[in-house]
């Protein structure tokens, strides 16, 4: 039985920023605006949040036959899709020659086959505007999932299942955008 190990952790990446753009009073351009210019291109901010991760190891049972070299099961990168995310060709799939007890017990976790890892960028863009010295309203855009980058559940890791090896299912919402107002003081 091969256990899980620190090849196994999914391997994560953050990247944060918020970028105050240099347009308005008191900034590169635009010191000079008065009234409506102002309060049109001054103010603004664009800010992001990308994380990637990649996918954790499937775990299969340890019942099942597999009549082929583990080495086969993992699929490349250009050959993965969701009705084949791994190679099912050597595993038994006939629910009458599966066997109730092995005698000898199958790897749960079989090199390269792992779930689909996540890629998401949420946007904001952020206007604020100052009424007073230390009260300001902001109107804020928000693009949660941003270019809309679907994240996949993982597939069937039944062999005797009808959806074996396909992944059936989404983990992620689509692109979500949200507009709100926002008193600041």
């Amino acid at each position: 039985d091969r256990r899980l190990d620190d090849s196994d952790v999914p391997q994560r990446f953050a990247l944060t920023g918020i970028w105050e753009l240099p347009f308005g009073k008191g900034r590169r351009f635009g010191r000079s605006w008065h009234g409506v210019v102002e309060g049109i291109l001054g103010g603004w901010q664009a800010q992001g949040i990308y994380q990637a991760q990649t996918g954790r190891p499937l775990l299969f049972g340890t019942q099942y036959i597999l009549r082929t070299d583990y080495s086969t099961v993992a699929l490349s990168g250009k050959d993965r899709t969701v009705d084949r995310w791994f190679n099912t060709d050597g595993f038994e799939k006939a629910s009458a020659k599966q066997l109730a007890n092995n005698v000898r017990t199958a790897l749960r976790v079989i090199p390269g086959v792992r779930g689909h890892g996540l890629n998401l960028c949420d946007l904001s863009v952020i206007k604020n505007i100052s009424i007073t010295e230390r009260v300001k309203f902001q109107l804020r855009g928000e693009f949660l999932n941003a270019f809309n980058h679907a994240q996949f559940n993982t597939p069937s890791v039944t062999p005797t299942a009808s959806d074996f090896g396909k992944v059936t299912s989404q983990a992620n919402l689509a692109r979500n955008v949200q507009i709100g107002l926002k008193l600041v003081f």
